[in-house]
């Protein structure tokens, strides 16, 4: 590594803190790098595993902050060379990073208003390409679905190819920009870690998923709002009993 990297290295935290939001945090900590000019526009950040061992985090974590940062206008990433600092680096809507239930069910009631519209567009405008990374997402979500630890990147990955199926781009920006914690899972065991998990919810929740991807396949347009509606509506009154539990 040059004289270069070694300066932007000596100016990187080591650690971040395991009771907030990793992904949230290391993408607070790379701004301030790229605000006080460790990382200037048009320089490459570190590669993946360099961030992953630095920051003493997950390849999941590090790809949900670079992602944010992308959606965010931060970033640009190149296929096979990696994430480099653009232009744009002003201070805009932070990530979603709940810190209570009911900010979880602030979340789903705003995810009804954005991703009902998605998943009519989507079953509207699907085309090859799309059916196939829907069948991709869905075979994952599927493999994953009754794994409380496991299914929740399936999950949200899901609903990404859902938004870029419906060929409108703010749909897609907006969901990447949010974050992996867009869904409410992924905060449940921090948020309510006294809460035992429960199958019937993980069979629901995966029940739902398969009525979205069916309509959406089918090109039924009413019938793929109809059950992105269902499947937020039940979300929201399941971590509404969640709330009441705690």
């Amino acid at each position: 590594m040059n004289a270069g990297a070694n300066n932007k290295e000596q100016g990187m935290t080591a650690k971040l803190e395991p009771r907030k939001s990793l992904s949230a945090q290391l993408v607070a900590e790379l701004r301030e790098q790229i605000a006080n000019g460790t990382f200037a526009p048009g320089d490459k950040l570190p590669s993946e595993n360099e961030l992953m061992q630095t920051y003493e985090v997950s390849r999941t974590v590090v790809r949900e902050a670079i992602s944010g940062l992308r959606a965010d206008g931060i970033l640009i990433t190149r296929q096979g060379v990696g994430a480099f600092v653009t232009n744009q680096t002003g201070k805009r809507l932070e990530p979603f990073d709940p810190l209570d239930l009911k900010a979880v069910l602030h979340m789903i009631e705003f995810r009804k208003a954005i991703e009902m519209e998605a998943a009519e567009f989507a079953a509207a405008r699907r085309d090859d390409n799309d059916l196939k990374e829907l069948k991709s997402r869905f075979d994952e979500l599927t493999a994953n679905a009754l794994d409380a630890k496991e299914f929740v990147l399936p999950d949200y990955n899901f609903h990404l190819a859902i938004a870029r199926a419906s060929h409108n781009p703010y749909f897609l920006q907006i969901e990447e920009h949010i974050g992996a914690q867009i869904i409410p899972h992924s905060k449940l065991h921090v948020l309510a870690p006294d809460i035992p998990e429960d199958l019937s919810f993980l069979k629901a929740v995966q029940v739902e998923h398969e009525h979205i991807y069916r309509a959406i396949v089918d090109g039924d347009v009413s019938g793929a709002r109809a059950a992105m509606r269902t499947h937020l509506e039940h979300s929201q009154e399941r971590y509404g009993r969640y709330v009441s539990a705690v």
